[in-house]
């Protein structure tokens, strides 16, 4: 019988041991994984087809990062209308068209949550937005933004699933 607990508890997540009994290479080792919210990452583009950036601080790495937008889903809500807040939240930008892209998972060894990946085309910025202190929108064109991952300044690196499946999907032209 597999032996489960949670030993720390925070607004934002939980981290709970279990004990498998019946995996051989635990060898009866307790593991540790994180419980989290489910969230959303938003690859969003304006009707001038630029890439939607996010620059925030983020405590975990003491500096700020330049990102895609996202964010947690609320309970008792859905990934699409989490994706619409989260994108005008951080932004103030709303989409005419938002597509879900996709499901997965963000390192499965640690995490046990789902991330929903969304593309919105055709964005407009709601005037009288006023931004959040601590999250600076940044917009690039494709040449910009290739050249911010090339040279790591783009480090949200579960993100560039987005672009793949922005690709597939709907033949976004964004990795041309």
């Amino acid at each position: 019988m597999n032996d489960k607990q949670t030993v720390f508890r925070t607004e934002w997540f939980t981290v709970e041991r279990e004990t498998f009994d019946d995996v051989e290479s635990l060898k009866g080792k307790p593991y540790y994984r994180i419980n989290s919210s489910d969230s959303v990452a938003i690859l969003a583009t304006t009707e001038k087809e630029e890439i939607i950036l996010v620059r925030q601080f983020r405590p975990a790495l003491n500096q700020y990062t330049l990102e895609f937008p996202a964010g947690a889903i609320d309970e008792s809500e859905s990934p699409e209308a989490a994706a619409a807040r989260e994108l005008y939240e951080e932004t103030g930008f709303v989409c005419k068209e938002l597509n879900r892209l996709g499901k997965g998972r963000i390192m499965m060894s640690r995490y046990s949550s789902h991330a929903y990946a969304f593309y919105g085309t055709g964005a407009v910025k709601h005037a009288g937005f006023q931004e959040e202190r601590d999250c600076e929108v940044v917009l690039v064109t494709r040449s910009e933004f290739k050249a911010l991952v090339l040279s790591e300044q783009f480090e949200q690196f579960p993100s560039f699933a987005l672009l793949v499946l922005a690709d597939w999907k709907f033949g976004s032209r964004l990795l041309g």
